[in-house]
């Protein structure tokens, strides 16, 4: 298998508006998890048209936040994008903020977008130069230009670290 490249990036502090669920990688593998459901629900409702101000219009975000413990506990996981201001939102969407901080830089491979994120996540969780400093406060992925393919993308993971 392919080397997933990666290197230290600070990233600026940002707003994100989305959808949320609160969920767990235990709760994820076992098939009673909410990411694919939130998902579905976000294609559905055309989530990314309802939000005003984004800053980069296709671009999604997709943060992991509110971390019980590490990745063994529960976390919040936002689906949506950056926003240059919060004005007043739709009931059904959330805000967050993202404060400034120093990230990993993981990039995924190429390749159907349903299998390399769980993919790269699982080659992240396996090694221990990817968690031994994590900070557990907010990971993010966003897709870009690259992930407009649903059979032929890549995207970028960002962990946060100490």
């Amino acid at each position: 298998m392919e080397q997933t490249s990666s290197n230290k990036i600070h990233l600026d502090s940002m707003h994100l508006v989305g959808i949320t669920a609160r969920t767990s990688n235990t709760k994820e593998m076992t098939g009673n998890g909410k990411i694919a459901a939130l998902w579905q629900r976000f294609w559905e409702e055309g989530i990314l048209s309802q939000i005003s101000d984004p800053l980069v219009p296709s671009e999604i975000v997709v943060a992991y936040t509110e971390f019980e413990t590490d990745e063994n506990g529960e976390y919040t996981i936002l689906i949506g994008t950056k926003v240059g201001s919060v004005k007043s939102l739709p009931s059904h969407l959330t805000t967050i903020s993202v404060s400034e901080s120093d990230y990993l830089h993981v990039s995924t491979e190429w390749g159907p977008i349903s299998e390399i994120g769980i993919n790269t996540w699982k080659k992240i969780w396996s090694d221990e130069t990817y968690c031994k400093n994590r900070s557990y406060k907010t990971d993010l992925e966003i897709y870009g230009s690259n992930a407009k393919d649903p059979n032929h993308s890549q995207f970028d993971i960002y962990l946060g670290i100490k």
